[in-house]
């Protein structure tokens, strides 16, 4: 209890030292130069699972830096959210983009078929699949850091996870959320901290939630989650309230938690890429956004960068956010 009111006593101090006028944090691209590594990797394990993965790091630094993982929507591919992992690699992070076959762009060859989609979705082979691709693309990490291009370049004792959409359920799993079914687990210890976009409550966004047992759903969390989301985050499988995606980072009191709510953003805006239409008039301003807030709360969490936490939890953000959306940061109660 002490530590947890320590912690309340810091942040207050922070926010109380800071000055509230608007300050971007690190918007612009960074200073190192931006390489990419495509390739495949073989899980013999698991037949023969074919994962294919989009690393982007820069060639400007030999030392070990640290791993931040990407896991694509329904229907995504490793190509996805670039403006996140070519933004994140100029400043250092090694980024990693899985593409999980069964619910990847595969889904799509056929056309845009919403039920065909939901068919995917709800596939609960693809979903275990997807599921552990995660902890196999850590395995996978840790091979490729004793030889090859990426030799003794990626610091496998900071790692955070993240995702959209379905990317963000897988996210949520790994950190800890237990499986709707059979008491399966899936979290991988390896993992320092977590980014959920547009992250769903139990069900996946195929059903509605039951919102009596979400403490024993979220209760083995044990790393901090910064949750994104907007209030046109709807969901393209089922007629959803944008508030439901709130409901994990309310649920959540284990550890540290974070939410930023873009007013106007929608589901696609995280994906960095639309599959009909085009831009909105929003998007450049919600990446930029979406951007800092990533950077600065990896720099915190994966970095232990005190001027990075000062500015996302102390006012900084929010002050830079203003009526673009809300952010709020809850702090755990045990």
């Amino acid at each position: 209890m002490g530590h947890v009111l320590s912690k309340v006593f810091l942040v207050a101090l922070i926010c109380l030292a800071l000055p509230v006028a608007a300050a971007e944090y690190k918007r612009a691209p960074g200073a190192y130069k931006v390489s990419v590594l495509n390739g495949e990797w073989v899980d013999a394990a698991r037949d023969d699972r074919t994962v294919p993965y989009k690393i982007y790091f820069t060639p400007d630094l030999a030392a070990p830096q640290p791993v931040v993982l990407f896991s694509h929507g329904l229907g995504g591919s490793r190509d996805g959210a670039a403006y996140l992992g070519e933004h994140l690699a100029s400043y250092g992070y090694v980024t990693v983009y899985a593409q999980h076959p069964g619910t990847d762009r595969s889904i799509w060859e056929n056309g845009l078929n919403l039920s065909s989609a939901r068919r995917s979705a709800g596939n609960l082979r693809h979903a275990v699949a997807r599921f552990e691709d995660i902890p196999f693309a850590v395995d996978s990490l840790e091979e490729m850091n004793r030889s090859g291009s990426l030799e003794g370049r990626l610091d496998l004792s900071r790692i955070g996870m993240s995702g959209h959409s379905y990317g963000a359920i897988s996210t949520l799993m790994a950190a800890g959320q237990k499986a709707g079914w059979g008491g399966a687990r899936f979290a991988d210890p390896r993992l320092t901290a977590a980014i959920a976009y547009s992250p769903s409550p139990p069900g996946g966004g195929l059903r509605r939630p039951r919102r009596d047992n979400l403490d024993a759903v979220y209760a083995e969390i044990a790393i901090p989650i910064f949750h994104m989301t907007g209030t046109e985050d709807g969901s393209p499988l089922r007629d959803m309230d944008p508030a439901e995606r709130r409901i994990p980072f309310d649920s959540i009191s284990t550890v540290d938690q974070y939410l930023l709510i873009l007013n106007s953003g929608d589901h696609m805006v995280f994906s960095g890429q639309r599959l009909r239409g085009p831009a909105k008039a929003t998007d450049a301003r919600h990446h930029d956004l979406i951007r800092m807030a990533t950077i600065a709360f990896w720099d915190a969490e994966l970095r232990g960068d005190s001027a990075a936490r000062a500015w996302l939890a102390g006012g900084g953000f929010a002050a830079e956010l203003g009526s673009d959306g809300s952010f709020d940061v809850k702090q755990a109660t045990r």
